[in-house]
Parts: C-alpha cells; sequence; structure tokens
C-alpha cells in the first residue's frame, strides 16, 4: 500500500460526510503522509468521530449507516458504502482518486483479513454523549455467550442438591444402593460442566473488562491531553488520577469476585423454580426473607453511607503536593508547619475511613445473618411440611442446600449497594468529563506552513486567570516579523509567561487575539501548532527514563547524533560531564527534585533546539547562569536570526541586546515595544529649575 493512500481515504471519507473543513486539513495537513491504520482511527477520532477498526465481515457492515474505508493487507485502501440491499465501492489507487466514481461491489469478494474502519457517529452540535453506554454497546457480543454459561452453570449447580436428595430418598429411603454408582457419576459429570462454565465464563469477563478498561482508560488520557490548559489548572493531581481510575473500578466490577455474583443474580429464579418443584409452598419462605433481607438491607446501607469519608480528596491532593515539593520542603528546613498539618488530616482520614468501615463490617455482618436465617426459616418450615408428608426429607435437604443458590447472590447484591452507587457514579462522571469542551470542539484545522519563519501579532489582547484577580495581560498589541528575534522582558509577575503561552495557543484570552501568518490562532489545528512550534518552559518538566528518552518527547526519530547536537546547542556541556557522555544515562534515579534547575533547564531548552524549529518559545532559558553556557546559548541565539522567528524572555541584558525588538511588560501591559533603546544620556537640570 503506498504511504499516502489512507491519507487519500481519509481526505475522501471526510468529503463524503460533509466534513469540508476536516476534509481539507487531512489533505493539508503533512502530519497525515504517513498513516497506519491505528493512525487513521486516530486522525478520525481527533475530529470528534466515532469510529471503530475491526476485521471485515457482512454481520459487521450489514447495519452501517456511514460510508467506511476497507483496509486491505495487499492492496490499496477503498471506501464503500451501503446502498439499500447491496454495496458499492469507490477506489483510490490512481492519480484521480478524489474524482472516482462509485461502482457496485459485493461484500464477499472483500479479503477475510482486511480491516474495516467503521463510523459509528459524526460530530453534533447539540449532542449529548453517553461516552460509557457507547463503549459498552460496541461489544454487546460478549453477553451472549457470558449469558449461556451462566444459565448452564446455573443448571449444572443443581446436581449437587438433587445428588443428596436422590441419596437421601432412593438410596437410603428406597434401600438401593446399587443406584449409588449412577447417580455419583451424574453428579461428578454435572460438576464438571458447572466448573467448565465457570472457567470460560470467567475468562470472557476478564477478556471483556480488561478491555474495556483500556478503552476507558485511553479515552481518559486522550481527553486530559486535548483539554485546554485553563480547565487543566483549576483542578489538582489527584483529580486527575482519579478519572484514570474509574476505568480500574469498572474493570474490578466487571472481572472482581463481586461481579460473577451480580451476574449469578437473575439466574436465582432457577432455584426458586427447583424449591417450588420439590416442596411447594415452601418456596415462599425465601421470597419473604428476600423481601425482608431487601429492606433490612436497604436501612442499613443508607446508615453507613452517612459516615462517607469526605476528606480523602483533599488528603490525597496534600500527598501529591508534599511529594512534588518535598525538595523545598527539606532545603527550608522548617517543615515543622507542614507536618502538622499533614499530621491533623492524616488523623481525620482515619477517623472517617475507620467510622465508614466499621459501618460497612455492620451491613456485611447483618447481610450474612440475613442469609443464615433465611435458611434457617426454611429448615424450621420444611420439617412441618415433611411431618405432614407434604415433601420428602430429600427434598428438604436439597430445598436448603439451594436456599444458598439464592441467598449467595443476594447477599453480593445488597453488600454491593455502596459499589453501585459508586459505578453510576464513574460512569455520570465520565460522561460529564467526556462532554467537556477540548482544543478541537471548534473547526480550528488551519495547518501552519513551517517551511519558513512565521509572522505575528497580538492585538488588544487580554487575559485574567481568575474573575476576581488582577488581569495578567491588560490590551497587549505589537507585531513580530518572519524570522525576528524578540525579547520579552519586565518584572517578576508582569506576565511574560502568560504572553509566551498565549503565542503558543496554550492559553486563549478573554479579549483580543494572536495571529499567525495573518490568520487568528484560533483558526489552527492547536495541536498542529505545537507540533511544528518549539518550547522551552520556565520550568522544565523532566519524565522518567534516560537522558535521551527525554530528548526525544521533541522529536521521536532523532539520532543520537543529533541529541548530542542539541544538547551542545543548548549550553548543556556540563551536564553531558555530570552524566559522563552517556545521553543513555537514567534519570530516574536523580529525578526532577534532584536536578538543579540550571540542568532541567538544558534539557528543556536542548528538546526545544532539537525540533529545528522556524518558530521557537523560549521562558527564561537559564543557560546564563554558567559564563560557558552563555556564550553558547548566544551563539546559539545569533544563528537564529532570520532563520526562525524566537521569542524568549530573561532578566539578562547580554541576552536582551541581541534581541531585534524588545518588549517591556509592566503588571500586565505593554510599556514599550520596539528595538533595544539607546543608554539614555543624563539629564543635567537648568541652573534656575525649580526643584521643590
Amino acid at each position: 500500500m503506498a504511504n499516502n493512500d489512507l491519507q487519500v481515504a481519509l481526505y475522501c471519507l471526510l468529503q463524503e460526510l460533509g466534513l469540508y473543513a476536516q476534509a481539507k486539513n487531512a489533505e493539508q495537513n503533512t502530519a497525515f503522509n504517513h498513516l497506519s491504520s491505528v493512525d487513521f482511527v486516530h486522525a478520525l477520532k481527533k475530529f470528534g468521530l466515532s469510529v471503530g477498526l475491526q476485521l471485515t465481515h457482512k454481520d459487521v457492515v450489514k447495519s452501517v449507516n456511514y460510508p467506511f474505508v476497507v483496509i486491505p493487507e495487499d492492496e490499496p485502501a477503498y471506501l464503500m458504502r451501503r446502498r439499500d440491499s447491496h454495496f458499492e465501492r469507490k477506489t483510490l489507487q490512481h492519480d484521480n482518486a478524489k474524482e472516482s466514481e462509485w461502482e457496485r461491489f459485493s461484500i464477499s469478494d472483500v479479503p477475510e483479513t482486511s480491516h474495516c474502519v467503521i463510523v459509528h457517529k459524526v460530530p453534533g452540535n447539540k449532542e449529548v454523549i453517553k461516552a460509557f453506554s457507547a463503549i459498552m454497546s460496541s461489544r454487546t457480543k460478549w453477553y451472549r455467550p457470558v449469558f449461556w454459561l451462566s444459565l448452564l452453570s446455573s443448571l449444572a449447580a443443581l446436581a449437587v442438591p438433587l445428588f443428596t436428595m436422590s441419596v437421601y430418598d432412593r438410596v437410603i429411603g428406597g434401600q438401593a444402593p446399587e443406584a449409588l454408582p449412577d447417580i455419583a457419576i451424574g453428579a461428578a459429570l454435572a460438576i464438571v460442566v458447572l466448573v467448565g462454565a465457570r472457567l470460560i465464563r470467567a475468562s470472557i469477563l476478564s477478556r471483556v473488562s480488561n478491555r474495556l478498561a483500556r478503552d476507558l482508560s485511553e479515552l481518559t488520557f486522550q481527553r486530559l491531553l486535548n483539554l485546554p490548559l485553563m480547565i487543566l489548572s483549576r483542578v489538582g493531581v489527584s483529580n486527575h488520577i482519579a478519572r484514570m481510575r474509574n476505568a480500574e473500578k469498572v474493570r474490578m466490577m466487571l472481572s472482581g469476585p463481586g461481579g460473577a455474583g451480580l451476574i449469578d443474580l437473575p439466574f436465582a429464579l432457577i432455584a426458586f423454580f427447583a424449591i417450588a418443584l420439590l416442596s411447594g409452598v415452601l418456596v415462599l419462605v425465601p421470597i419473604v426473607m428476600l423481601l425482608l433481607y431487601y429492606l433490612v438491607s436497604k436501612a442499613v446501607s443508607k446508615y453507613a453511607s452517612r459516615a462517607a469519608p469526605t476528606i480523602s480528596g483533599e488528603y490525597q491532593e496534600n500527598v501529591n503536593e508534599f511529594a512534588k515539593n518535598i525538595l523545598q520542603l527539606k532545603a527550608s528546613g522548617s517543615s515543622e508547619t507542614w507536618l502538622v498539618r499533614f499530621a491533623r488530616q492524616c488523623r481525620e482520614n482515619a477517623r472517617q475511613n475507620f467510622l465508614y468501615g466499621k459501618r460497612n463490617g455492620l451491613s456485611a455482618a447483618v447481610a450474612h445473618a440475613m442469609s443464615m436465617f433465611t435458611a434457617l426459616a426454611t429448615v424450621f418450615v420444611g420439617i412441618f411440611l415433611v411431618i405432614a408428608q407434604d415433601m420428602t426429607p430429600g427434598s428438604l435437604i436439597a430445598s436448603v442446600m439451594l436456599i444458598w443458590r439464592i441467598t449467595g447472590p443476594a447477599q453480593i447484591a445488597f453488600s454491593s449497594s455502596a459499589k453501585f452507587k459508586m459505578m453510576r457514579s464513574s460512569i455520570e462522571q465520565f460522561d460529564r468529563f467526556m462532554q467537556t469542551q477540548t482544543e478541537q470542539n471548534r473547526v480550528q484545522l488551519d495547518v501552519l506552513d513551517t517551511s519558513k519563519a512565521p509572522q505575528l501579532e497580538f492585538a488588544h489582547l487580554t487575559l485574567r486567570y481568575s474573575a476576581a484577580g488582577e488581569p495578567a495581560l491588560s490590551g497587549i498589541s505589537f507585531d513580530v516579523t518572519p524570522g525576528e528575534l524578540v525579547a520579552v522582558i519586565g518584572p517578576n509577575g508582569s506576565g511574560k509567561t502568560s504572553l509566551l503561552l498565549a503565542a503558543l495557543g496554550v492559553i486563549e484570552p478573554q479579549a483580543g487575539y494572536v495571529t499567525l501568518n495573518n490568520k487568528n490562532m484560533k483558526q489552527y489545528d492547536p495541536e498542529s501548532v505545537r507540533k511544528s512550534a518549539a518550547f522551552s518552559p520556565f520550568q522544565p518538566d523532566i519524565f522518567p527514563g534516560t537522558l535521551a528518552e527525554n530528548l526525544r518527547v521533541a522529536k521521536p526519530d532523532a539520532s543520537d547524533e543529533q541529541l548530542l547536537e542539541a544538547l551542545k546547542a543548548s549550553g548543556a556541556e556540563a551536564l553531558l560531564d555530570a552524566l559522563d557522555n552517556d545521553i543513555n544515562a537514567n534519570l530516574v534515579g536523580y529525578g526532577s527534585n534532584m536536578l538543579s534547575a540550571v540542568e532541567g533547564g538544558y534539557i528543556s531548552l536542548a528538546r526545544a533546539l532539537l525540533k529545528k524549529s522556524s518558530f521557537i518559545v523560549l521562558d527564561e532559558p537559564n543557560a546564563n547562569r554558567n559564563p560557558l553556557a552563555k556564550q553558547q546559548l548566544m551563539k546559539t541565539l545569533n544563528e537564529l536570526k532570520g532563520n526562525a522567528t524566537v521569542l524568549f524572555s530573561s532578566h539578562d541584558q547580554d541576552l536582551i541586546k541581541l534581541a531585534d525588538k524588545v518588549v517591556i511588560l509592566d503588571k500586565g501591559t505593554l510599556v514599550f515595544a520596539g528595538p533595544f533603546p539607546d543608554e539614555p544620556e543624563p539629564v543635567t537640570p537648568n541652573a534656575g529649575e525649580n526643584h521643590g
């Protein structure tokens, strides 16, 4: 298959769906030049489509509503669509693929090894997204084998009670020991069937729950990456972690020890029918007891839920912040305040969890007691029925054994009421989260021309981080010509970082706008802008892994020589010496807290330079703290002049003097924008001037 076949398929599919702006992006975006099947699906998801990738089969495509793409193993991809009772194909392998005509084509002629990308839903303006239900509905096939296996195991589970009844009534009561081997063989076979059905069902549930958890985790992570920074910054790390753990809750609910019991709950009806056949009116006892069971368990569950911990979120957030800032706490030498605060929260968290655990223990104890009471009530009533010869002793024993087939799942169901609420809350939270506005919600699909240095314009830019606070930026307006080196300076807190982030489109101002090549930043695909731009933040992030892996975050296919070149261009000679010139040195042992800000800054700056971008943003490149590194950075900036548009913030006068233009900020307002001002000559006051 040609490398660009899937790009053409992407373009044609979006055109057929009426998504013309997205189709234009697919045609122009160089990131789509070499698509794999997985990349193809991710591209469609980025454009807001709900899609699936699976083997092509007539049962799969018989109910499709939209055109779909078929991807054979050894042939070019092509489009297909259903027209009433037949299918049509549009080939894409020739030069005029975009103008190809539809032709009638049989789905049976599609190779069995081919995959198809099916569109389930296109983006809508006022669509209520039920993401969890959509994922579950896409896996409906697993319900069928689980249902039949559960039914089979429930029927096989009757073997032991019926075997016991036969032994009492036929072997012992009828004095017929010769029947015992046949009964035992039948019971043994039933147990084998029971164990086999349970094992197969457990395997299916484990596979389905793991795939579901994987899909939920992937969707959550993708959504987090696509959320605007302004939204992400408002919530703590613990909230993001909790969202990722929701998938694990779902997995444990399906494949955990309680999941099988919940699935077996509807099949308790089989035990009811068996008891009714064996003992008649005795079946009323478990029915009445289950009703009582429900009322008591509901009251106890409500009592336990009142003690649900309320401090857990705040406690976890403080643990995360403590781990993040441990270096500053240790260096300060005065961490008593944090220790007292943390100890207080530990005690309160432990107290609330103890109370909640105690009440949950009461709920479990009551559920177990009710199960025992149901069995005793069945025995008590059954004795009178045996005496009245309305049932045999074997039937009574079998009925008592079957009672546990009813009370067991019921006990799990009632004791899992809190899990049900948690599960429902997690699903609702997931659906709300998936409806959060992302950076791709608007049609921002123009692609930035990366072949040349861009031109920028800041027009009346105004930004507030909160309604009550002062504006971080207020009415900022200035231009940046292509290839210009621009220094953004000002005192701490003057808005330098906010301006640089706005230039990248990472944060969105409440008023005004930023243009790139005379187009509003909102018209561009934000992901493509950031892929083409290079950014070195003031607070560098060090990821787990080696130095090379940290650098390849910016350019995954970079060679070792390119990594070394970028490190040297950033002035990181000292860091390389410290690591014995080993770019494969693992930084986990050092950690972001153990590396100094300067060393982290080297890595961050090297990432930015590694991209060889025509648009570079540097927030306080700190290599100037080392004289040799400062000289290297100045050399690098001089080499970038005219070849790339560079915005950087700094307090170093030598670096600032290199700039073609200086932008001075103070308290979020623009003081000056222009060439580096000459030193003003001292003013001598006139002799007769009044200085009162």
